[in-house]
This record gives C-alpha cells, sequence and structure tokens, in this order.
C-alpha cells in the first residue's frame, strides 16, 4: 500500500468513528428534546470555560468548533489504529493488545471527564458515552476488516488461541 493512501486510509477510519459518534449524540440530544447540546457542552467546556450547564452555549461557533476538535482527534486515533493493524498483519494477537488498549482509554476517557470537568457527566451520561465509542470502534474495526484482506488472512493463518 502506497503511504499516500496509508494516510487517505487512516483519515478515512478517523472519519468514519467521527461520524459515528456525532450521529449517536444527535440522535440523544434530539430525543430528549435538546438538539446539538453535547456538542454544544462540550464546546462550551473546551473554548469558553463554562463550568455549569447553565452556561452552555448552543452557538454555531461553538458546535462547529468543537466539531473540528472532535474530528481531528478521530483522524489522530484513525492514523493510530490503521497503525496497529497494519503491524497486526505480522502478529496478529496485537488486535487483542489494541482492544485491551480500547478498553482502558474509555475507562481513562470517563475518568477524566469525571474528574476535570465533572459537571459534563451531569449532562451527557457515561454510559451514553461509552455506546457512542463502542459504536465508533465497531464501526471503524469492520470498515478496516472489510479493506485489509491481508489482515483476514493473517489472523486466519495465525489464530489468537494457538498452542506453543
Amino acid at each position: 500500500m502506497a503511504e499516500q493512501s496509508i494516510w487517505k486510509r487512516g483519515i478515512l477510519v478517523g472519519m468514519i468513528g467521527a461520524v459515528t459518534v456525532a450521529v449517536w449524540f444527535l440522535i440523544i440530544d434530539v430525543i430528549t428534546g435538546r438538539p446539538l447540546f453535547t456538542p454544544a457542552t462540550l464546546g462550551s467546556a473546551i473554548f469558553l470555560g463554562v463550568e455549569d450547564l447553565d452556561q452552555v452555549e448552543v452557538s454555531a461557533v461553538v458546535v462547529l468548533g468543537y466539531t473540528v476538535v472532535h474530528l481531528v482527534a478521530f483522524i489522530l486515533l484513525g492514523l493510530l489504529v490503521l497503525a496497529i493493524t497494519r503491524r497486526a498483519r505480522k502478529t496478529p494477537p496485537l488486535v487483542l493488545g489494541a482492544l485491551l488498549v480500547f478498553v482502558v482509554l474509555q475507562a481513562l476517557f470517563i475518568g477524566l471527564l469525571a474528574i476535570a470537568a465533572q459537571f459534563l457527566l451531569g449532562a451527557i451520561a457515561w454510559w451514553s458515552i461509552a455506546v457512542g465509542n463502542l459504536l465508533a470502534g465497531l464501526a471503524m474495526g469492520y470498515f478496516i476488516w472489510q479493506k485489509d484482506p491481508s489482515l483476514r488472512e493473517a489472523v486466519r493463518r495465525e489464530p489468537f488461541n494457538r498452542k506453543h
């Protein structure tokens, strides 16, 4: 795979994750009668230093600003995930390690959110964060699995439960 297509695929993987999470929270926000409240809350915390739900600003600038941060974070994650899966072609059990890292990062993210911006957990339920990130991980993983036949072949050749 050419270097340019590695970058393109990593960016695409990240965008798949970002859109998945954004759509998940848009659904949650619409169901609760507060469209765009989640990105507005996170954007208000990041850009305006808001520490109370009453101060959240639901505006195009705040929502778009947070959307850029969200997208960049997921693109970086997509590039990391793609790098791990490329290595997993040679060492398939790395996929299990990546899953463990995902679980640990989930717990770390929710824990840091609880410590740094406790008011956010009043507005955004921890389970909705976990579900959104799980959906993103599944969407990203499915895309990679479908587009990378050499990874599938490596996993078939060297199953995780082998005995030495």
